[in-house]
């Protein structure tokens, strides 16, 4: 037997990194949006954008400096523009899905959770492709 680790990581995978940055982003904007939402008393939709726009600030750093790393990661102004513009892209595009859904037939019960996980699911692959292949690209 040998004392070598695995020649695969799971977190040597970018695109694996970026779903568990993600879903790390995604449970404190949950947490971050009920809480402005309950506790500022702001309508919702305000405190999801608040928090998504928030967030997304914040989750430049962890993409920088572990999503996208690289032998060259700094801060970068540019980068760091770059990521919030892909951000309220993204953002544009789950409520557009969303909002399509939402016309052709009224969120009641249960489809109000199915498209909202559409949406994210569409601005999580907006994300992740615009700043792999063009926010991060080295």
């Amino acid at each position: 037997m040998t004392d070598k680790q695995p020649s695969f990581s799971l977190t040597r995978n970018t695109g694996l990194r970026y779903f568990l940055a993600s879903l790390c982003a995604l449970g404190v904007d949950y947490v971050l949006t009920l809480s402005l939402f309950h506790l500022t008393h702001v309508n919702l939709s305000l405190a999801a954008a608040a928090s998504f726009i928030l967030v997304g600030f914040v989750f430049y750093f962890v993409h920088e400096f572990w999503t996208f790393r690289s032998s060259e990661s700094q801060v970068s102004r540019h980068r760091l523009l770059s990521n919030l513009a892909v951000l309220l892209l993204a953002g544009l595009v789950r409520v557009i899905l969303i909002f399509l859904l939402e016309s052709w037939k009224a969120p009641l019960g249960i489809l109000a959770s199915i498209y909202f996980a559409i949406g994210v699911a569409g601005s999580f692959t907006t994300n992740f492709v615009l700043n792999r292949f063009f926010v991060f690209r080295r």
